[in-house]
């Protein structure tokens, strides 16, 4: 038996497997974190963004058909501001399906286009001033295979 021990030696042993062991856990999860968050999104994570972005462009169409409503009359424009409002919308919904163009197209390019084509027709309605109950059911209908 030693007559001569160190003071706090397990203590010190223990505190080095510890922070080791915590070192270890920290690696891993960094590990693991890493390797699963790169990549291409899943099919159905774009599925899930573009009915996002649908829901969003059709909750546009909703506003644009009270501003559009207040805003024009008869072919003229009564109040300048709600018209202003109302392009705005109708700008915003088509930025939705083209800022997520690439989720559209992998989960149904037809309805993509035919999504796209129906805002466009809508915006060329509002610019002119015109009836756009006709565009907005074309919109809604040609957004619903999304939102649903």
């Amino acid at each position: 038996m030693s007559l001569y021990r160190e003071a706090g030696r397990a203590r010190r042993n223990r505190r080095i497997a510890i922070g080791a062991a915590i070192a270890v856990v920290v690696l891993v999860v960094l590990i693991v974190v890493l390797s699963t968050s790169g990549g291409p999104p899943s099919h159905a994570d774009r599925v899930k963004s573009a009915k996002s972005a649908a829901s969003e462009a059709l909750d546009g169409i909703e506003v644009l058909t009270v501003e559009y409503g207040q805003a024009v009359r008869g072919g003229r424009v009564v109040a300048p501001t709600e018209y202003g409002g109302a392009k705005a919308d109708v700008q915003r919904a088509r930025s939705s399906l083209t800022g997520h163009q690439a989720d559209f197209e992998a989960t149904d390019p037809a309805a993509y286009r035919r999504s796209v084509a129906a805002l466009d027709a809508l915006a060329t309605a509002v610019a002119q001033r015109a009836d756009i109950a006709a565009a907005v059911r074309a919109a809604r209908t040609a957004l619903q295979p999304f939102a649903a």
